[in-house]
């Protein structure tokens, strides 16, 4: 269904905008969404841990790049995890929640109870290159481009 007017604006009200790094300070979670280019993802968490609360829970939504890795670049690779809402995302209900080799039970089990709370349907991958979507999706689209090029359909 559609959203209404009302429920629209009230989400919007929710929604404020951090001018810098420091703005995260107070945030319990962030959720980093950058390209999918490791540098700039690591860049992004060396710059943002110093200001963040020592609980303070961090996220990729990453869709191929490794959860340890990436928690690596952290000071908190045990409150560091992979939760990747597929796109768009305000009509998909699925959520990968990906593991490092370091994240904390605590940290995961808050993970997934944040994406229940937003209505979404968490699936569990292990800390594969592209998880389990990417993984099923990339030859899907290949075998459909090898299936127009060899004129097996239009």
């Amino acid at each position: 269904g559609r959203m209404q007017p009302g429920d629209r604006d009230a989400i919007v009200a929710r929604i404020s905008v951090a001018g810098g790094m420091d703005g995260l300070s107070g945030c319990d979670l962030v959720i980093e969404a950058a390209s999918e280019n490791e540098a700039v993802k690591r860049k992004i968490f060396v710059e943002l841990c110093p200001v963040l609360k020592p609980e303070a829970l961090i996220a990729s939504n990453t869709s191929s790049i490794s959860i340890t890795r990436l928690a690596a670049a952290t000071d908190r690779p045990e409150r560091f995890m992979g939760i990747h809402f597929m796109n768009p995302v305000p009509r998909m209900k699925l959520v990968e929640l990906v593991r490092g080799i370091a994240t904390a039970d605590e940290v995961f089990d808050l993970a997934r109870a944040y994406v229940d709370r937003l209505g979404k349907t968490s699936t569990v991958s292990e800390d594969f290159p592209a998880f389990i979507v990417n993984r099923i999706l990339l030859p899907m689209i290949n075998e459909a481009i090898y299936t127009l090029y060899e004129g097996v359909g239009s």
